[in-house]
């Protein structure tokens, strides 16, 4: 797509700019060991399920060879995209450390993406079909003082972990105020990166961008009282 050729200039100028860092106070970001040894053991089953995508963002399985990740990194707009093509888009996983990623996948399908005021999101369909898998949460909706992570690839780096952070009351006049505003540090290449609840290990959101200015602070979609939970309920999720 040539989207992707935008996309990828945008994030080029993105990381050589500071002004477009997503770092929140003291940098948390931490480089995943190969095999997990240094994030905390109830998240290392997981790891296997975030992807580096081609065009510079991240993503996570979620089942059955569905794939989230922010409607930003395919061009999307206010109307959701539905059907595209994206056969162009390859995704690694297990990018890691000292690893080579166990498994490529193709994008077979664009399923839907969207980004507005309000939402910023995208469901792929890949082929072949990541062996793990994180649940969204379909039942819930995250609230303020939710205890998150997020694991991402920023900058196109090997997997980071962001340590434990949280959904905050403070709207940051700079981001959208019908987003959730979160404190994990990310930085170009997290955009769409999926953001887990530490009770639940569920997936509860999709980072999709921030800002550092007055303080900073970081956004994302809501999976639930969102267009993407119609969708995966669509898909049998």
């Amino acid at each position: 797509m040539k989207l992707f050729l935008a996309f990828t200039l945008l994030a080029l100028t993105a990381t050589a700019n500071p002004n477009f860092e997503k770092i929140i106070g003291t940098n948390d970001l931490t480089t995943v060991a190969a095999d997990g040894s240094n994030i905390p053991v109830y998240l290392r089953p997981l790891i296997d399920a975030f992807g580096h995508m081609s065009m510079g963002c991240t993503a996570t399985h979620i089942g059955n060879g569905y794939v989230l990740t922010a409607g930003h990194c395919f061009g999307a707009d206010e109307n959701i995209m539905k059907s595209d093509d994206c056969s162009d888009t390859t995704i690694e996983w297990g990018f890691r450390e000292g690893l080579t990623p166990y498994m490529v996948s193709t994008c077979v399908a664009l399923v839907a993406a969207q980004r507005d005021d309000s939402n910023d999101w995208a469901i792929l369909k890949v082929s072949p079909v990541p062996p793990v898998a994180i649940a969204p949460d379909l039942q819930r909706r995250a609230i303020i003082g939710d205890t998150i992570t997020i694991f991402s690839h920023p900058e196109e780096l090997p997997l980071r972990y962001s340590h434990l952070c949280g959904i905050e009351r403070v709207q940051h006049q700079d981001l959208p105020l019908n987003a959730f505003h979160h404190t994990c540090d990310t930085n170009p290449g997290s955009s769409g990166a999926t953001v887990l609840n530490i009770v639940s290990l569920k997936v509860i959101g999709i980072h999709d961008g921030g800002t550092t200015r007055n303080g900073g602070m970081n956004y994302g979609t809501y999976i639930f009282n969102s267009p993407i939970r119609e969708y995966l309920l669509d898909l049998g999720f």
